[in-house]
């Protein structure tokens, strides 16, 4: 009998989930293995839903997830983890392989007792270590791609900067990122003026004057923010606290436009403020084809977990993407004294964001310039 292994993806869904899937499925074909993919993430899991993925053919190039996702709390499910574990078992699975943000990999925690490798796929890039000694997981699965999006659509090459530039306009740009402000930053690749993440709440009236300040200088704006981000005192830019998901995170509604519409009001009497404007990319960031370095990252991962399963593997572990100067590598990180992911859960720090000029330090550059080309510059 074939060995089998499991695999889902679980949560929002970024460019190279298929190339994973592609990749794992490619590594159990060559060793005689059965993939398994659980639709809709764990969602297929609790539910008995599930493909075989040996006769499918998988594209890496074409972006999401051919097994589609969900966003599910299994401790919010009753008797979640049980179900789960009863599917694993009644299945004779070897293992699952979990692709996933925070809150997907969380609900390994819950099935101690069966061996899983867990991937880490979020353009929030919040899922590992940085320190002034290591990095662990350089950056997460979707990241890259979602980073080069964001730069040039902030671009003088290729973005909203000549828009900006030939109608003189302040444009406010909303990046995704709920409690971690890494793709935000990563649009400084772009070269925009100022930056709001959620770890570094804005003080309004300080970077009211510094836009006008720029404006009356260079007749055109660019400002970033993180949908996550916050006022000076601590509450959210925009967020409906009353609608919650599963996993009790706020329904964000447009930092972007709230942000844009107050600039507009209180800079009128400086400035002509109908090209105060706000754009929000959204789901693009998430959509389309992944860039190199992300498929590449994606057929390590894969191909690395099939073999962690197929050698015997009897816990759980997680792949961190690393760098050996330019090359990757997948790295095995034991999970031995971790209560929960939030263990490894990484903001963004003073060391790679100037919170008093809204701005990238050149420790963030020289961090992110190994995962986003700085040359739309």
């Amino acid at each position: 009998m074939k060995k089998q292994i499991g695999i889902l993806t679980g949560g929002g869904d970024v460019s190279p989930l298929n190339a994973v899937i592609y990749s794992a499925n490619e590594e159990a074909k060559k060793n005689n293995y059965e993939l398994i993919g659980f639709l809709k993430g764990w969602d297929g899991l609790l539910n008995n839903r599930y493909i075989s993925l040996s006769e499918i053919e998988v594209s890496p190039e074409i972006g999401g997830t051919i097994l589609k996702s969900s966003r599910v709390n299994i401790t919010k499910v009753e008797n979640g983890a049980q179900k789960a574990l009863k599917t694993l078992d009644r299945l004779g699975l070897s293992g699952l392989i979990v692709i996933g943000g925070e809150d997907t990999l969380s609900n390994s925690f819950y099935l101690n007792s069966f061996p899983q490798v867990l991937i880490s796929k979020t353009i929030d890039n919040d899922v590992g270590f940085i320190n002034p000694e290591k990095i662990i997981n350089f950056f997460t699965l979707g990241f890259p791609t979602a980073a080069e999006k964001i730069s040039s659509f902030v671009s003088l090459s290729e973005g909203l900067r000549t828009t900006a530039y030939s109608h003189e306009r302040i444009i406010i740009v909303e990046s995704m990122g709920m409690h971690a402000g890494w793709l935000a930053l990563s649009s400084s690749a772009g070269n925009p003026d100022f930056i709001i993440i959620p770890e570094f709440p804005v003080d309004y009236d300080i970077l009211k004057e510094k836009i006008t300040e720029k404006y009356l200088s260079e007749k055109n704006v660019i400002v970033v923010i993180a949908e996550g981000a916050k006022w000076k005192g601590g509450s959210y830019i925009s967020a409906d606290e009353n609608e919650k998901d599963s996993f009790g995170h706020p329904k964000f509604r447009g930092a972007a436009d709230v942000f844009a519409k107050k600039l507009k009001e209180d800079l009128k009497k400086y400035i002509d403020t109908s090209n105060v404007n706000s754009v929000n990319p959204s789901y693009l960031y998430r959509s389309g084809k992944p860039n190199q370095l992300d498929t590449q990252s994606a057929e390590l991962l894969g191909r690395e977990a099939v073999r962690l399963i197929g050698s015997g593997l009897n816990n759980r572990v997680f792949e961190a993407i690393q760098f050996n100067d330019d090359s990757l590598f997948v790295d095995r990180i034991e999970f031995d004294d971790l209560n929960n992911i939030e263990d490894i859960h990484r903001f963004v720090s003073e060391r790679f964001y100037d919170p008093k000029n809204y701005c990238i330090t050149p420790d963030g550059i020289n961090y992110l310039s190994k995962i986003v080309p700085f040359s739309l510059l």
